[in-house]
């Protein structure tokens, strides 16, 4: 399944502005607002902290990550406000609804009201977090979640295999098929992928992958929506925008599961 023609982009020089727009209808996503677009080549600005406007929540849309197996995926909801995960470092995942104010997002635990504010790694009291500067702090006393500079861990997809939806797991092809190895979205037969995430309009994130091609540092060449852990639409300078669904590694062909990363 494809976009209509209309609706093809490329994600050089301009993004455009309708693309959000696009993207939500054609995954049915819940919740998305349209923003504007980046301009060519804009670098990415922390998305939880800025000097000179109060925080937006919407740009914290995605996954951080806690030490150890701890993480936190804010997700927005067709009701204006966020869906918040909370996973343990026992892989125990906790749900809450927040609402966004003032810079910060609001939820209750155990009666309790908690706020998720940004910050740094050095506020978070964690060494594996220490020398990290793109953070969000639950407060009071919640520890911390951050996202890395060299990765696109902050996109929310389970990792595995993608195939374009209206395709049969067992009948994916190469030309069909990406995979989310947590770092970065590799092809098949492609190894140690690692892309950096250079700018965010709330679910859709803008990416420089080592193995999308035409990379030239701190400049995107791949555009991904993510409405859940499971799908995906992604576009590159080369590709259309596809939309993917998760496939189990197992249900996909012979030949695709011995061309997955390593």
């Amino acid at each position: 399944m494809r976009f209509r023609s209309s609706l093809v982009f490329s994600v050089f020089p301009l993004y455009r502005p309708t693309l959000g727009l696009a993207l939500c209808a054609a995954l049915a996503s819940a919740g998305c607002a349209t923003q504007a677009p980046l301009a060519p080549h804009e670098t990415k600005q922390n998305p939880a902290k800025s000097a000179t406007a109060p925080a937006d929540p919407a740009q914290w849309v995605g996954r951080w990550q806690g030490p150890g197996a701890a993480a936190l995926t804010i997700m927005p909801r067709a009701d204006g406000h966020f869906e918040i995960d909370r996973r343990n470092r026992q892989g125990v995942t906790t749900h809450y609804r927040a609402t966004a104010a003032g810079g910060r997002l609001y939820f209750k635990r155990l009666g309790k009201t908690l706020a998720i504010r940004p910050g740094r790694g050095s506020e978070t009291g964690d060494p594996v977090l220490a020398d990290l500067s793109d953070c969000l702090l639950i407060v009071p006393g919640g520890g911390g979640y951050c996202r890395r500079a060299d990765s696109a861990d902050a996109l929310p997809l389970t990792p595995g295999a993608y195939v374009a939806v209206k395709t049969a797991c067992n009948a994916a092809q190469r030309t069909n098929t990406v995979f989310f190895t947590g770092t970065g979205i590799a092809r098949p037969g492609q190894n140690g992928c690692r892309a950096t995430l250079v700018g965010q309009q709330g679910m859709i994130f803008h990416l420089d992958d080592s193995c999308a091609g035409n990379t030239a540092g701190n400049s995107a060449n791949e555009t991904v929506s993510v409405p859940d852990a499971h799908h995906m639409a992604l576009a590159t300078p080369s590709q259309p925008v596809t939309l993917y669904r998760y496939c189990a590694t197992g249900l996909l062909p012979p030949a695709l599961q011995a061309d997955r990363p390593r």
